[in-house]
């Protein structure tokens, strides 16, 4: 019997799917949203927010603190995404709920169920520069 198992095995390894949740964190970093399968989305999640969280933290305290924070994650991710991270910790003003999955229609070789996972913030930045360039627009044609 499984008894006690948190978390989805994903068909590999342990230190396989540590390497595949730091390969996948950082695609997500570089990219904003990422399109993957469901199981991975959802394990994603919490490894990722777990991480944001970090260098939030990180932001918020001391400069002592922004350095232990920043070992952490230089632990887990290269040192160009620790500060791309950081960037994102900026932006986010949430307390929590970094990311959204979004499903998606199934993959046709092999019908995985597939989402889109991205960061909430970023994307409401981004929609709303669209909607000051539309206005802008607009405007200038009147």
């Amino acid at each position: 019997m499984k008894k006690r198992i948190k978390s989805r095995s994903l068909g590999r390894e342990k230190d396989q799917k540590k390497a595949l949740m730091r390969t996948l964190l950082v695609s997500l970093i570089e990219n904003k949203k990422i399109v993957t399968t469901l199981a991975k989305a959802k394990e994603l999640k919490p490894y990722a927010e777990k991480k944001l969280s970090l260098a939030k933290a990180g932001l918020e305290n001391s400069e002592s603190q922004k350095i232990s924070k920043t070992r952490i994650l230089k632990k887990v991710l290269p040192i160009k995404f620790v500060q791309e991270l950081f960037l994102i910790a900026k932006v986010a003003k949430r307390e929590g709920g970094y990311t959204r999955i979004i499903k998606l229609m199934p993959r046709k070789s092999d019908s995985a169920e597939m989402a889109l996972i991205e960061w909430v913030d970023e994307v409401e930045k981004t929609s709303e520069k669209k909607i000051s360039d539309k206005k802008k627009k607009t405007n200038k044609t009147k």
